[in-house]
């Protein structure tokens, strides 16, 4: 017999902080990084003699996190979206994320190339002339852990 696999529908909020101002964001984002950071950093190289030399050593912070909304799920509004502009204009700014139960501090990953963006979205409708309460879908937003990064 083929056995169905269910789940309890995600009842955990996801919300981003700064200062007081709390921001909820989509329940239906995605951590699609979660389990392919190494908390390990290594380098290898040979010896003069041919030996293989390992150095290894825990990373200290600058864990990616990356949520994603696929398809038509991940809508949120524009008003939503233009605060979270707001704060990932001036570089460097410290968040707080919830996520999954846990508790982030975290900085928008603007990227070291031109087409990085710590923000993606799709308008579900484009508007001329795009109002507060109007809707984009497929959000995906880039962070990086920050709780040790100087």
């Amino acid at each position: 017999a083929r056995q169905t696999l269910c789940r309890p529908v995600n009842t955990m909020t996801i919300t981003l902080s700064k200062d007081g101002v709390t921001l909820a964001l989509p329940q239906d984002l995605i951590w699609t990084d979660e389990l392919t950071w190494s908390a390990v950093a290594q380098a290898t190289e040979r010896g003069i003699w041919g030996t293989l030399i390992v150095d290894a050593m825990a990373r200290n912070g600058g864990r990616p996190i990356t949520l994603v909304g696929d398809g038509n799920s991940a809508w949120i509004t524009r008003s939503a979206l233009l605060t979270l502009n707001a704060w990932a204009a001036p570089p460097g700014q410290r968040f707080t994320l919830q996520l999954q139960g846990q508790t982030f501090t975290v900085i928008f990953d603007h990227g070291a190339e031109d087409e990085s963006r710590a923000m993606a979205m799709s308008a579900v409708v484009g508007y001329s002339d795009p109002q507060a309460g109007d809707y984009y879908c497929s959000l995906t937003l880039r962070f990086i852990e920050a709780s040790e990064i100087l």
